[in-house]
């Protein structure tokens, strides 16, 4: 069954060869393989040899500015999303990194959890400790003048710990104040940022210069346009000899 398989294989090879060789050297068997049409066979190789080799390195000249066209649009996209993030952080601080916690109570940069999905703005937001016989009681008043109650076992929590916790959200409470004190001219900067990340198109420009001026170059290329001409004369030669045009 291998010894098929191999024989298939080989005779298909063949097959594929003879089918290209009649297509690069058309107008029958004797112009694909007799030797008396063996000089025009190498003059229209060595013309497509010629031809390819500048093609060639033309390509790899275009490839290589395409590839820096791209680096370019690649990192400006990169600063694009950079300040876009930013000024996504500036309009949209959200709660903020964790300062503390206590229990339940997660006291972040711009918000005190109080267990659950419930989050406390830290604008306006009062504290007060009432210390009972078996729990300590944290009453957080919002800015609005929503209250909420949050009992602290003694057990857990030490007084003086609460008493710190409390005093931290006030801390807390100011530095939030100055944040969004300064939230307008955030804003501002991180919108100018995103202005420029957009408009800086220098490099792309002068990377698209090159190329554009690389294709004219390659365009009206005397070596390009000679070896194109030597290839033309040669299939014509060939198309006098044997009645077919091949291609290039």
């Amino acid at each position: 069954m291998n010894m098929a398989h191999w024989a298939v294989g080989l005779i298909v090879a063949v097959i594929s060869a003879v089918a290209w060789r009649r297509n690069r050297y058309p107008g029958g068997w004797q112009p694909a393989f007799g030797r008396s049409y063996a000089p025009e066979r190498r003059e229209l190789a060595r013309a497509r040899r010629r031809l390819a080799r500048r093609a060639v390195g033309a390509w790899a000249a275009r490839v290589s500015l395409q590839l820096q066209l791209g680096a370019a649009e690649g990192e400006r996209r990169s600063r694009i999303d950079t300040a876009r993030r930013s000024l996504d952080e500036a309009l949209r601080p959200g709660t903020g990194q964790v300062v503390s916690q206590l229990g339940a109570l997660v006291l972040r940069e711009h918000a005190l959890s109080i267990g659950g999905d419930v989050h406390l703005p830290l604008t306006g937001l009062t504290v007060q400790i009432h210390v009972g016989i078996r729990s300590h009681h944290l009453t957080a008043v919002e800015g609005n003048g929503q209250v909420h109650h949050v009992p602290l076992d003694r057990d857990e929590h030490e007084e003086n710990a609460v008493y710190a916790f409390a005093a931290l959200i006030a801390n807390t409470v100011l530095h939030d104040a100055a944040f969004r004190a300064t939230r307008d001219t955030r804003v501002a900067r991180a919108r100018q940022r995103l202005a420029d990340a957009e408009a800086d198109t220098g490099r792309e420009e002068a990377v698209q210069a090159e190329l554009d001026q690389l294709i004219e170059e390659q365009r009206l290329d005397p070596e390009r346009v000679a070896a194109l001409a030597r290839l033309k004369a040669a299939c014509r030669r060939w198309e006098t000899r044997t009645g077919r045009l091949p291609t290039r």
